[in-house]
């Protein structure tokens, strides 16, 4: 049997490469064989821990025959004797590509809730994504036709001519899905009603297998396997046809049990930090309010020893699993250092992925900091003001329901949301669930029947904007930065202004109005970045805001009606233009009378002198005031002039499309590149799908083809 020689130099530096091998090829001249196994490291590692030789014939005994040289015949022998993942222990399945994401792709939070579900519209659509053992929340769902059991308007794609995607017969069933491309093979829970993906695929198997088959195929050494059968380490495809071919033994009733048990916890752990993560579906409410003190500094240390404390638990954890499957495949203290020593590599853990096919597919979720909590809770105040969150809930946590438990489907509203006793967002102030609806509630999916419970007779603490309608002017009801205000000091009292003195000195902004009118850096550009996931731009606070900052309206998405914007026009804006234009009149009266005043001889004011009137230099203070002010009334005008442009082209926002399809119209008044260029997209003719290209059409804006 011949054998073939192998030498490894990954771990070599780069300019040293040249002088080792030529040293490994002298040993190996002088000596006429390669080195004996170090002790504890494997059999096919030499004493430099880099000189391999082995029979190429060994290559098969795994799966794929990868070129693992370094890996030795009794590991491999060992491997041979277990049967393939599927059958025994469940099924592998890639799942279908929707042939157009732009149509029928959007992140969940994009859709109002009632129309998410397997007979709605919409439907939960794992698609890889960011690297997350155990728990990923899913944050896209995909347009479904359920009387046609296919995605909606889908008739098959070039090279299959099927209007029905392929693994249908699996959809809507729970399992495990992952990331096709990352640095580890990481499966997280998929709940039932979902569709999983081409990028997102899946495991399958009965639901009381499921959390054993996730802490399983978590492990170190299952990665491992997996890796090894790829042949490739930094960044592989996890393709279905391997899976369902990797040895697999199966744990004991007991072991499975144990295994199973851990899973879970570790589940349970990751989905805690989404509780403080607005835009996954387990959102309760902003780790600032969930440690409320009287400095934000302060609570910012808490939850970041808490963080800490939970990555030690995990890692505690995934070890105790380690060692179960360890032992599940037999594996001898020198084979389970030749995985360690493998799986510990800086190869397999810094690289980038090589052709993402999703903007953050298969990397690690970065650690929140004190910054983005404290936008974090800016932004959840916003929600409050626009009554999408609900503030009882932050000043009474047990009013929370619990999470649904891992497999089950996810809610359509988050536990820390708004709702009416249909579970849904509520239309008024009369619509909103009681307190005593809330407490009857056994988790986040449960729906109590209202006519059996009390009315709570106390009222809801603070104001909703129902209308949608926010505004940044200090003067009018529905100011955003009072709105904000009117949180905070509901929920810190006496302290709520140090609290904001410290949130702008976190920031780097002198005053929360400057936060929310920096489109650039401020509250706009933070709020763009967190509602943005899987290729989707998804903001759902809009703000329209005059040329220079001066004048911005504020829109939330899910509380639009198609006269909002003539609303705003009418009621906002208008009353903005006749508040100014007063102010400006009231300005040019003041100098006029004071001016009269010193023509006829009455005592001298506001810095005159003996002779009375104004002096120069107050004069002149007064008419750069009147120009400011005439300045301030033309950009409001502008604003509201181009507000109504926008409001007779009647085009309202149909939600399906999207939220930059939807904001698209407003342009003009949105500091967002992003609408401006999907503007001049619709009124080239594309999106020809979306109900907005269809009114364009209508209405004589798209540009007829050359």
């Amino acid at each position: 049997m011949s054998k073939s020689v192998f030498f490894r130099l990954l771990k070599t530096p780069i300019d040293d490469k040249g002088d080792a091998l030529a040293a490994q090829i002298a040993a190996l001249n002088a000596t006429g064989e390669v080195d004996s196994p170090l002790p504890g490291l494997g059999e096919g590692l030499g004493v430099r821990a880099e000189t391999y030789a082995l029979d190429p014939a060994d290559f098969a005994l795994i799966y794929g025959s990868p070129f693992a040289y370094w890996v030795g015949p009794e590991f491999r022998r060992k491997l041979r004797r277990f049967p393939p993942f599927e059958p025994t222990a469940g099924r592998a399945r890639r799942g279908p590509s929707t042939g157009d994401d732009a149509r029928r792709v959007r992140a969940w939070w994009e859709i109002p809730p009632d129309l998410i579900g397997r007979y709605s519209r919409w439907v939960p659509y794992p698609k890889g994504g960011r690297l997350s053992p155990y728990h990923s929340d899913i944050p896209v769902v995909v347009a479904w036709d359920e009387s046609r059991r296919t995605f909606l308007d889908f008739y098959g794609r070039p090279g299959r001519e099927i209007e029905r995607p392929e693994c249908l017969e699996d959809f809507f069933s729970p399992g495990l899905t992952w990331p096709r491309r990352a640095s580890q093979f990481a499966p997280s829970a998929m709940p039932e009603g979902c569709i999983f993906s081409v990028r997102g695929q899946a495991a399958l198997a009965p639901v009381e297998r499921l959390p054993m088959l996730m802490g399983v195929l978590n492990s170190r050494p299952f990665d491992f396997l997996f890796k090894l059968s790829l042949g490739r380490w930094g960044f592989p495809e996890f393709i279905v046809g391997v899976l369902q071919r990797l040895p697999w033994t199966e744990p004991s009733p007991q072991e499975s049990e144990r295994i199973g048990n851990r899973a879970l916890e570790c589940h349970a752990i990751k989905r805690d930090f989404d509780r403080s993560d607005e835009v996954t579906h387990a959102f309760c409410l902003p780790s600032l309010v969930y440690h409320r003190t009287d400095f934000l500094l302060e609570a910012g240390m808490t939850l970041g020893a808490e963080s800490q404390a939970a990555q030690a638990r995990l890692a505690a954890i995934q070890a105790e699993i380690d060692e179960i499957v360890f032992d599940l495949y037999g594996l001898s203290e020198a084979n389970r250092a030749l995985v360690r020593a493998e799986m510990s590599e800086p190869e397999a853990a810094n690289l980038e992925p090589e052709t993402a096919e999703e903007d953050d597919e298969g990397e690690i979720t970065p650690p929140e900091d004190l910054p983005a909590r404290v936008q974090n809770l800016l932004m959840w105040c916003v929600g409050v003001a626009f009554g999408r969150w609900d503030v009882r809930m932050a000043q009474d946590p047990t009013l929370l329901p619990p999470l649904q438990v891992p497999f089950d489907p996810l809610p359509r509203c988050t536990p820390g949301a708004l709702a009416g006793t249909d579970g849904l967002p509520p239309a008024n102030v009369d619509a909103i669930a009681p307190e005593s609806w809330l407490r009857a509630r056994q988790n986040v999916l449960d729906i109590p029947p209202s006519p059996t419970l009390p009315h709570s007779p106390t009222p809801y603490p603070l104001p909703i904007a129902w209308d949608s309608i926010l505004v940044d002017d200090p003067t009018h009801s529905s100011d955003i930065v009072t709105r904000v205000r009117g949180v905070l000091s509901l929920l810190w009292g006496d302290r709520a202004g140090a609290i904001e003195r410290e949130t702008c000195q976190i920031l780097g902004f002198d005053s929360l109005r400057d936060y929310f009118r920096d489109a650039r850096k401020g509250f706009f550009a933070f709020h763009i970045k967190r509602y943005s996931k899987s290729r989707r731009k998804a903001p759902i606070y809009w703000l329209l805001q005059s040329e220079k900052r001066n004048y911005g309206i504020w829109l939330y998405i899910h509380r639009l009606r198609p006269d909002t914007l003539f609303v705003a026009g009418r009621d906002y804006a208008d009353a903005k233009v006749a508040l100014e234009e007063a102010r400006l009149e009231e300005l040019r009266q003041g100098l006029a009378l004071s001016l009269a005043e010193g023509l006829d001889g009455l005592p001298p004011t506001d810095g005159g002198d003996e002779r009375g009137g104004l002096s120069g230099s107050a004069r002149r203070r007064r008419e750069r005031e009147i120009e400011r002010q005439q300045k301030l009334v033309a950009e409001v005008t502008e604003f509201r002039d181009r507000l109504d442009r926008v409001a007779l082209l009647k085009l309202p926002p149909d939600l399906n499309d999207g939220v930059v399809i939807s904001i698209a119209p407003l342009w003009e008044l949105v500091p967002w590149k992003e609408a401006q260029r999907t503007w001049e997209k619709l009124v080239a003719g594309e999106y020809p799908w979306s109900t907005m290209a269809r009114r364009m059409r209508e209405r004589g804006l798209v540009k007829p083809e050359a």
